[in-house]
């Protein structure tokens, strides 16, 4: 029980830093005021989420190689939102703007929830696509056109995803 408590105790700490540091950068500004509120609002999410932030079953280690898969996560993202912009805006500043909506269902490859509604998430940020519901271990997806729709199915960020997910267990 003790080393449990330990643990969480380390996780709210890390997290809380996280969160402030967070705030200082958004803020733009370091003064006695600023990072007054930014200590509150950071217990105040911590406080509100820590069934969320340090359940056990879910979710990754707090090491540093665990982290940086997580940044490189992120770094994907920003390539594939980058290169998702282009295709949408080849898209619609064509005339005829060759768009054709659909809805697909995409295995999610992930198996635990938390890694799931990463995924999820993932391709709800990619433009031209949007994950609307997941049943029965599928994700449905609405996707601007068939070109978006096919991309989704093995792709760089399920791919980071599941190393996230190997790197857990």
């Amino acid at each position: 029980m003790e080393t449990k408590n330990k643990i969480t105790l380390k996780k709210s700490l890390f997290m809380y830093l996280l969160l402030l540091l967070f705030w200082v950068v958004i803020d733009g500004k370091i003064t006695v005021e600023s990072v007054l509120i930014g200590s509150v609002a950071a217990f105040a999410v911590i406080i509100l989420n820590k069934d969320l932030f340090f359940n056990q079953t879910e979710g990754g280690p707090l090491t540093f190689k665990y982290l940086l898969r997580y940044a490189r996560v992120i770094g994907v993202l920003l390539v594939e939102i980058v290169k998702a912009n282009i295709a949408v805006a080849k898209i619609v500043l064509k005339k005829d703007m060759p768009i054709e909506p659909m809805f697909v269902k995409v295995p999610a490859s992930p198996k635990k929830n938390f890694h799931k509604m990463l995924y999820g998430n993932l391709i709800t940020l990619t433009p031209g696509t949007l994950t609307v519901d997941e049943v029965h271990g599928d994700f449905v997806i609405h996707a601007i056109n068939r070109s978006a729709a096919e991309g989704l199915e093995g792709n760089t960020l399920e791919r980071h995803v599941l190393e996230l997910e190997r790197e857990e267990s």
